[in-house]
């Protein structure tokens, strides 16, 4: 008989980063003695294969434990208690982001040649990160810079229909680079063949995060630096004008693009 889990419950465990194939073994688990994988495979109706390495991911993630015996190998969850670990770890999280951002500021304000000609702004909340995305369209010829993507989930498909528009009347361009995780590609497989979206698949090139670490939203153009991130409920971005900057950064841009795969 296939075991019956609630949906909500499955629900609420994506907030913690479970898939619902994770979610469905763990819950099983935590409900149950420990289990072998077949035992497994047959109550929830999944094939064995896909409880092995979703088993292995829960593994990695700490809410589940092996046992071995003579002839087999059984499976038994952590209680429930282990995910607030998890809710320590997000928070610890935020505090660092907004640690670094304070750094980030520091050293755009007091580190980067500061002159006459220099300009900082800050954004907050997802009205400032569209104005950032709508500032983007004053580039002349094209934007360079790297992102995780996804930011079409904080300012709503409206806003992105819109400014997909403006971009291809103004015949501009967009060079990305990526970090290749999963998260990512899927975004990019998802949102990258709809009629109405204006960068070519030869325009995202992919560098390892062991490379080149990749997070939040970087834009480059004309003589504007601007960085923002939106996880984790918090939505900031700074944009930093000064051509001399901006010069640097784009010959960074160019490096790392020349050594970066090309998107298949």
């Amino acid at each position: 008989m296939t075991e019956h889990i609630d949906k909500q419950l499955l629900q609420k465990l994506s907030d913690f980063g479970l898939t619902e194939i994770e979610s469905r073994i763990y819950l099983f688990l935590v409900n149950n003695t420990p289990r072998s994988f077949l035992e497994i495979s047959k109550a929830l109706n999944i094939p064995r294969t896909s409880i092995y390495d979703n088993s292995e991911k829960l593994l990695n993630k700490c809410l589940i434990e092996k046992i071995l015996q003579s002839n087999t190998t059984l499976l038994k969850a952590f209680s429930l208690e282990i995910l607030d670990h998890f809710i320590q770890r997000e928070k610890d999280k935020i505090e660092n982001m907004s640690s670094s951002l304070d750094f980030i500021k520091e050293k755009l304000i007091f580190d980067i040649n500061i002159s006459e000609n220099t300009e900082v702004k800050y954004y907050s909340g997802v009205e400032g990160l569209r104005q950032m995305m709508w500032n983007a369209l004053k580039a002349e010829n094209e934007i360079v810079g790297y992102s995780i993507y996804g930011r079409r989930e904080v300012v709503g498909d409206k806003f992105m229909s819109r400014y997909f528009e403006e971009f291809k009347k103004r015949g501009l361009r967009d060079r990305v680079i990526a970090n290749p995780r999963k998260e990512t590609m899927n975004y990019i497989r998802k949102y990258l063949d709809l009629k109405n979206h204006p960068q070519n698949s030869k325009d995202i090139r992919l560098l390892p995060s062991k490379k080149f670490y990749i997070s939040g939203d970087t834009m480059i153009y004309n003589n504007t630096f601007a960085v923002c991130y939106w996880k984790h409920g918090k939505i900031v971005g700074v944009e930093m004008i000064n051509p001399e900057f901006v010069k640097s950064q784009k010959s960074i841009f160019e490096i790392l693009w020349s050594i970066a795969k090309r998107l298949k």
